[in-house]
Formats: C-alpha cells, sequence, structure tokens
C-alpha cells in the first residue's frame, strides 16, 4: 500500500501515517523457531504477561491505567507462521489530535512495562495467575475436540507431520509441565533472542514511533524469517470414528510454489476459484448441484506450501464427494472455467484489499504478511489482475494430493 513505511533500527518497522481513523494501533511482534519444546510455554506466556505487570500487579490494577488512557484496549496472543512461533503485543488508543494530548507516549509506556518489567519475582512468574491461566489453556486446548472442524484439521495435520503437525497451543501433556519458572525462561528467551517487528496504523511519523520504541531497540535478535522447503510426503489416508451427525472430510494438497514468488500471489485466484469463494467450482458443484456437502471449501497456506479442502458430508458420501472434488482439481487442470468467473474472483480479491484500508487491525495484519512477499499491495493487485486462465491451470497441475483425513459419523 502507498505510504508504507519500512525501515530498521535494530529493530524492524512498518508504519502506515494517515490521519483517517480515529485511533492509532500498535503491534509488537516476537518471533522464535517453531519447537515442541517451548510451544506450551511460549502460548501460554502473552495470556500472564496481558494481565498485570510489577507495577500493576493484579488484573483490576491493571485495567486502571488503560482506562486513563480513554479506555485505550491491549491485546496478547500467539499463533504459528511457517516455521516460527509469534507472539504478539496489540495496542489500541484513541489519536493523539482527537484529544489534543499525548496519549500515545503514555500507552508506549504502559506498553513497555508489559514486555519489560512483567509481575514476575525471583525468576518466576507469580503461581496463582499461572494457576489461573493454566486452568483456562487447559480448557482452550480441550475445546479443539469439541470443534469437530478444528479436531479434523489437527488430525490432518499430524498426519503431515513436521511443523504442521505440531498443535499452536501445545499439547496437554506438555501443559503439564508448565510452571511459574519455566514460563519465566520462555520470557527471558523471548524478549532476548526473538526477532522483534513493529508495526504502527494512525496519525503518527517516523521519528515520533522510532522514538516512543526507543527502550525496545535493546532486545532480541535480527535473523532472517526462516521460509518452508518442499518436502516429499508419501499419500496417507486416515479414517476415524465418533459419534457425531457430520463426518468431517479433510485434503491436504503440497502445493510446489515458493512462497515469496509472484505464483504465491497467483495461488489467491486458483483457490477462489476451486474452493475459497461462494461462486467456487468446490461450493457450487459438491454443495450446490451435487448436494453431498454441508460446506465445501479451500484455503491456501502459501507458508505451508499446501492447499486444505475442508467438507461436512454425510458418511455414505465420502467416496463420492472425493471422486467430486478430484473432478473441479482436474477442471482446473484442464482451463475449464469461464471469463466470468475468473473476473468475478479477481474482482472478490480486488475488494478485499480495498477495505484494508478501512480497518487498522486487518491493515497491520496485510502489513505482517506482506514482510512474507516481496510485494506492494499495488503490486499484487497488478498481479492478480494479470493472472490468466493459463496462469491458473499450470498452477492447478502444481498440486499433489498428500493426504486424506475423514472423522466419520457414528452413532451420535
Amino acid at each position: 500500500m502507498k505510504g508504507i513505511e519500512q525501515f530498521r533500527e535494530k529493530l524492524h518497522y512498518s508504519v502506515y501515517p494517515t490521519d483517517k481513523f480515529k485511533t492509532t494501533t500498535c503491534l509488537v511482534s516476537f518471533s522464535a523457531p517453531l519447537s515442541t519444546e517451548t510451544i506450551a510455554d511460549r502460548a501460554l506466556l502473552p495470556y500472564i504477561m496481558e494481565k498485570s505487570t510489577e507495577a500493576y500487579p493484579s488484573i483490576e490494577l491493571f485495567h486502571t491505567p488503560l482506562e486513563e488512557l480513554y479506555d485505550a484496549a491491549l491485546y496478547a496472543g500467539a499463533s504459528k507462521v511457517g516455521k516460527e512461533h509469534v507472539i504478539q503485543f496489540q495496542l489500541e488508543v484513541v489519536s493523539d489530535g482527537l484529544v489534543g494530548e499525548p496519549v500515545l507516549s503514555r500507552a508506549i509506556k504502559l506498553l513497555e512495562e508489559v514486555l519489560l518489567r512483567p509481575n514476575a519475582y525471583d525468576g518466576a512468574f507469580q503461581p496463582l495467575i499461572v494457576e489461573q491461566e493454566l486452568r483456562l489453556q487447559r480448557q482452550r486446548i480441550e475445546s479443539v475436540y469439541d470443534d469437530k472442524m478444528r479436531f479434523a484439521q489437527q488430525r490432518l495435520q499430524e498426519l503431515l507431520g513436521g511443523e504442521l503437525a505440531i498443535p499452536s497451543l501445545g499439547t496437554l501433556d506438555q501443559l503439564d509441565a508448565v510452571t511459574p519458572r519455566s514460563l519465566y525462561a520462555a520470557y527471558e528467551s523471548m524478549i532476548r533472542h526473538d526477532r522483534i517487528d513493529v508495526y504502527v496504523v494512525g496519525d503518527v511519523d517516523r521519528a515520533q514511533v522510532t522514538e516512543a520504541f526507543a527502550p525496545l531497540e535493546t532486545l532480541g535478535e535480527p535473523f532472517e524469517r526462516a521460509y518452508p522447503e518442499p518436502v516429499a510426503r508419501e499419500f496417507q489416508r486416515l479414517e476415524e470414528e465418533q459419534a457425531i451427525n457430520q463426518s468431517k472430510l479433510h485434503l491436504a494438497y503440497a502445493v510446489d510454489v515458493d512462497p515469496k514468488s509472484e505464483d504465491a500471489v497467483r495461488m489467491q485466484v486458483f483457490n477462489g476459484l476451486f474452493g475459497g469463494f461462494p461462486h467456487s467450482k468446490l461450493f457450487m458443484n459438491v454443495r450446490e448441484k451435487e448436494s453431498l456437502a454441508y460446506y465445501a471449501a479451500s484455503q491456501y497456506s502459501s507458508l505451508s506450501r499446501m492447499l486444505f479442502v475442508y467438507a461436512g458430508i454425510d458418511a455414505s458420501n465420502q467416496a463420492k464427494t472425493e471422486q467430486i472434488i478430484d473432478a473441479q482439481l482436474a477442471d482446473l487442470k484442464a482451463g475449464h472455467f469461464d471469463d466470468m468467473t475468473l473476473e468475478q474472483t479477481k474482482e472478490m480479491l480486488y475488494h478485499q484489499r480495498r477495505q484494508l484500508g478501512d480497518n487498522p487491525r486487518q491493515l497491520i495484519a496485510w502489513m505482517s504478511g506482506s514482510d512474507i512477499r516481496p510485494f506492494s499491495l499495488e503490486e499484487e493487485m497488478t498481479i492478480i489482475e494479470r493472472t490468466t486462465r493459463d496462469d491458473v491451470a499450470a498452477l492447478a497441475n502444481r498440486l499433489e494430493l498428500t493426504a486424506v483425513y475423514c472423522l466419520k459419523g457414528g452413532t451420535a
């Protein structure tokens, strides 16, 4: 997007100065290599840190300075991104110009309290807070089993192995090993060794941002993002049964596309035609025409070099559903789709990008993703505009079915 300023001090900054919004939104992102040894501690850490600090050692006390900053909001979370585990702290605060005082600098100082002076003593986080958050984290992990679509996707990724197989929250067994001291060790590793990226959207300038975040310049270690390499996988199939009404059919296709390439942008056109939009082949043929699925969709993950297909079906329709899905991919490989559908797909992708400028959170999410792709928003839209039928067919022929998982309904 025109106007985004990207620069590096020790930290990497992406700043979009604009007076369009009434708020300023900041995101500080900590990235480290994904590991089964650290995932449980790191996944829990942001929930611990966002609740209190050394100066405000309870949830109630910590709410006070946020309220004084015109009800500023602070969120934290963690996720898997390709080969990395990412912990993020997001701050939303009213624009300085709207209230006539330097709210942003005060809010960032509070964020620095969270990052630099957490509620810990003698190398450990507060046991009571840790125990409360451990209980909630167990509930989050257990809830995956109850959400059958998420459960099926997790089981599919376990089939694929590698980084994909690592649950984003860790496992219950891994969580049992988490302690106040192990969490503090994870915190120290995060602030010393993670790559730190800062994103800001609002009525700010470069000098204001670098001055406000200067105390964080002593943290972390700059290192290059780790990109996944193509992995040779043998085809795998797994079917399991549970007492559910609707079976969950999940397929994984390996995608031979560099996530930094123009083809990774073109893959979004392919995905839109295949199963990404309501006019896609999967939706129109598997769900609408054949009435085989309650839902049918696809999702492209460039960093994983995978494309996933999801369908909610009756168990008796599994074989036929797989055949119809394969037929839709064969059509795309052969270039069998009309010009109107191709243009409709492009227009919907344009629309998604046009909307980015209307929402600071979505804009920051795009900015963080654009660090992976060496294209501006305008360049991405040009690549999409120039994507042809032959481009889509060529990409379709670079997909290889790698794994199929079906959670079949038994007696509900």
